[in-house]
């Protein structure tokens, strides 16, 4: 048999073997199809598959789930909003020389705290304020001599003036001679004061507790009086800075209270409102606010972002909740009340409330009712669900954790 005639067989075995094998899985289909029919129209094969998927405990409403629980509660609440701003430095402050001269000591780096009156910032160099107040001094000690022996000139003039020697017009140039020695010693004084003053300015101290944040002069740079040294920022309180709009701002006084997260820290603080400007920009009807924190760690930084709930309208009475307790979805927001058992105090049942969010507090949400059957579930006092409420269904059992 040459080698055509030999594929040309094994193309037909392929393909009767190829056939019957088709032919087989048809039939057996066929077989398998009309045994699940004639088991799905057997009653009591239904009823034997439904009860082996039913769980062991029952229906799920049976089974207990384990919750925590929180109160709802009714008390005033302020409406508020969100704002964005930013943290500010309570004062700055560039510090300059008050004298001419160079600068022989500049310790600070920028970073460096410092500590009012106690931090030198510079030191300028005073070698010509030494040298001015040193004659000075030596000119006051032959002024105040000069003046001793003119007094004990006048008073031998005036015995002889008793005498008749001289006369009156010899003693009253003594006399003047006298007070001009006098107004130049107060002269002299004066300028050795001014000379210790600019002694004692030469040396820059820190004018309140603060960070360097930039340096403006370099050690052995000559200055004048005015050149900057460095620019300080205060520390131990920060300011929140907000620009709050023309609706709202009325609604803040000084004083106030104001809850601001930070950002950055995930962290909320609490800040009393210092400063309301009643000038703003015109274009953004809003006004410059300022809420002060204190901050002796030194955590807070100026620039951070912060976010901040101002008061959008007057106190008023309402429903209020944990936080955790609403259930938030695109579509509704729920609170799942606990009804306590009679017999025991630590089960009951789970049921849902759907409400809608007046008021956002940082752990509480100002809540109303939605349905009526809702309003008879969820009263003040009741007991809302804070934690596993994810998963709970109407009418479930619930076990509370204490």
């Amino acid at each position: 048999m040459d080698v055509s005639s030999r594929a040309k067989w094994l193309v037909l075995i392929f393909s009767v073997g190829l056939t019957a094998l088709l032919l087989g899985a048809l039939a057996g289909g066929g077989v398998v199809f009309r045994t699940f029919t004639a088991e799905m129209e057997n009653p009591d094969f239904l009823r034997q598959r439904l009860k082996q998927l039913e769980p062991p405990s029952g229906p799920a409403q049976a089974k207990a789930a384990l919750v925590r629980v929180g109160r709802a509660v009714q008390k005033p609440v302020q409406p508020n909003r969100t704002l964005v701003g930013r943290l500010v430095e309570v004062r700055r402050v560039v510090a300059s020389s008050e004298v001419s001269g160079k600068i022989v000591e500049f310790p600070l780096e920028e970073g460096d705290l410092v500590e009012a009156g106690k931090t030198v910032l510079a030191r300028i160099d005073d070698i010509w304020a030494r040298l001015a107040l040193e004659q000075q001094q030596a000119e006051w000690v032959a002024a105040a001599a000069e003046l001793e022996y003119q007094k004990g000139e006048l008073r031998r003039l005036e015995e002889l003036f008793k005498a008749a020697a001289v006369t009156e017009s010899e003693l009253h140039q003594k006399q003047t001679q006298i007070a001009q020695l006098e107004a130049k010693l107060q002269q002299i004084q004066a300028a050795m004061a001014q000379e210790q003053e600019r002694q004692k300015r030469s040396v820059v101290y820190a004018p309140f507790d603060g960070v360097v944040t930039a340096k403006q002069a370099e050690l052995g740079q000559y200055v004048q009086p005015g050149s900057p040294l460095v620019e300080i920022i205060s520390r131990g309180q920060i300011d929140a800075q907000l620009m709050v709009p023309e609706s709202a701002v009325n609604h803040l006084r000084l004083g106030q209270t104001i809850s601001i997260g930070v950002d950055p820290l995930g962290e909320e603080a609490v800040g009393k409102v210092v400063s309301i400007t009643p000038f703003g920009p015109t274009a953004s009807r809003t006004f410059p606010v300022r809420v002060r924190i204190e901050d002796p760690s030194g955590r807070l930084k100026v620039g951070m972002s912060i976010t901040a709930r101002i008061p959008t309208g007057p106190e008023k009475l309402a429903l209020v909740v944990p936080k955790d307790a609403v259930l938030e979805k695109p579509d509704e927001a729920v609170v799942w009340v606990v009804t306590p058992d009679q017999s025991a105090s630590q089960t009951g049942e789970a049921r849902p409330a759907p409400v809608t969010i007046d008021v956002r507090l940082p752990t509480e949400y100002a809540v109303t009712v939605q349905t009526a059957q809702g309003a008879e579930l969820l009263k003040p006092g009741a007991q809302v669900v804070i934690e596993g409420g994810e998963r709970l269904m109407p009418g479930q059992k619930v076990q509370i954790i204490p």
